[in-house]
């Protein structure tokens, strides 16, 4: 090799961010500590330091190690092309204690990102969290503190994250807050587990307080929510979806705090398969008086608000434990604590063209609180049939041998198109785990 080129190459290198002009490409620190897990971060940081403004920042065809937080936010007319590696460490009390908090919950992230004007493109690179090591420390839990979602999309107007690829995010994979038209495309997000230890709180799409979203032609397999609309998350579409595992889509959880009301409103989730999971497409909100809910030092309840004009049209639901559910108690289920109190109002929501199996003898479960009955509930064109029905085979643990609809304070019933057959419980689970009973519950949990 020719010193001149020798010497070019090194320094290219070890400057781990190639700055020529408004373009910065960066190559990872193990480049020149030999193969060393070095923090990549502080480079990362310089890239968009260098490059946030009318620039592009390009990942090179490399592994970057993640050893502490991102913060790459106030971004303006930027490209970001994501070519190689991005995984983060499995250091759990480094990520703990550092990770940026997104308010919501209590949660934290551990890469806040976000401008205005800005493409997030991902060209063979992805994303890899360490998930498993979450998982094996979570232990089930829901919303271990300090648990961080993988990418956050924060205060954010006009921008587009194309091909994103998360593979074993830490907790929920992508989370968009406090923004503005801001569209997810070809996303893929595998949240799997090779331990005992289940996939708890991955979702794969959230959003909270924000307007104009798209998410579109998505893949996700995980152990919980696929896509999950929050609170004041208005004019959402979600289109062209796979869900594998976990709970399906969902409105919710909302009501939780009555210092803020939420506003969900002109959502669409449309053209969506469901494999393999306990729900499918459901609402869920809290119940009107507040309860304690320790599993992550927080509470909830007491919260209103609405959900108006919301669609889930067109699915396809393949093994599912609760097809269609809307609650307004999802929090307390076999308790009953403070059922009937909702301050959060539910109307003009639509199942239409929904289609499957269900894992179970119940096809829909829906329940408003009698303080808010619901209006405009409504179903079109829904076929479901128990796995067990479509096999020929009698129920199993139950006094009930036909599939049940049920349904408690729906306004003007009989023009909703759903064959209620009996009352929807105040205090229905969003997750069971055998057939259900006359009464509205299921027989046995797990």
């Amino acid at each position: 090799m020719n010193w001149w080129f020798l010497a070019l190459w090194t320094t290219l290198v070890k400057g781990w961010v190639v700055n020529e002009g408004t373009t910065c490409t960066l190559y990872p620190e193990s480049l020149i500590y030999k193969g060393q897990a070095v923090d990549d971060a502080p480079s990362i940081q310089q890239a968009f330091d260098l490059c946030g403004t009318n620039g592009t920042v390009i990942f090179s065809e490399n592994l970057f190690h993640v050893n502490s937080v991102l913060n790459t936010t106030n971004l303006l007319n930027v490209d970001v092309h994501l070519r190689g590696e991005l995984r983060f460490s499995s250091n759990i009390p480094y990520w703990r204690t550092h990770a940026i908090s997104v308010i919501l919950q209590d949660q934290v992230t551990a890469w806040l990102f976000g401008g205005t004007n800005v493409t997030f493109h991902g060209e063979g690179g992805f994303y890899n969290g360490n998930g498993q090591e979450w998982y094996n420390a979570n232990r089930n839990q829901s919303n271990q503190p300090g648990r961080p979602i993988s990418f956050t999309v924060y205060d954010s107007t006009n921008l587009l994250v194309d091909n994103l690829r998360v593979i074993g995010p830490q907790f929920w994979a992508t989370f968009v807050w406090d923004s503005k038209n801001v569209s997810f495309t070809n996303l893929f997000v595998n949240a799997t587990s090779d331990s005992e230890w289940g996939t708890m709180n991955c979702d794969g799409y959230d959003s909270w307080k924000s307007d104009d979203l798209l998410v579109e032609n998505a893949t996700i397999i995980t152990g919980d929510d696929c896509i999950a609309a929050k609170g004041n998350t208005t004019n959402l579409l979600a289109k062209n979806i796979y869900c594998e595992g976990g709970t399906g889509v969902t409105i919710g959880s909302i009501g939780q705090y009555a210092e803020t009301p939420d506003y969900n409103m002109n959502i669409t989730f449309q053209n969506v398969t469901v494999k393999n999971a306990m729900d499918g497409a459901y609402v869920k909100t809290w119940q009107g008086s507040r309860t304690w809910v320790p599993s992550n030092g927080d509470y909830g309840g007491g919260g209103s608000g609405l959900v108006k004009n919301v669609t889930f049209k067109d699915f396809e639901l393949i093994n599912v434990g609760l097809p269609i559910q809307l609650s307004q108690c999802v929090y307390s289920d076999n308790s009953d604590k403070g059922c009937n109190t909702s301050k959060l109002a539910v109307e003009d929501v639509k199942w239409q063209n929904i289609h499957g199996t269900s894992r179970f003898n119940i096809a829909a479960s829906v329940y408003c609180s009698d303080v808010h009955p619901c209006p405009g509930i409504e179903f079109e064109n829904i076929n479901i049939t128990s796995v067990n029905a479509s096999l020929g085979l009698p129920y199993y643990d139950t006094d009930v041998d036909h599939l049940i609809w049920q349904c408690t304070n729906l306004l003007d019933q009989k023009h909703t198109g759903i064959p209620c057959n009996q009352a929807a419980p105040s205090n229905f689970s969003q997750w069971i785990y055998s057939n259900v009973d006359h009464t509205g519950l299921a027989r046995s949990s797990a």
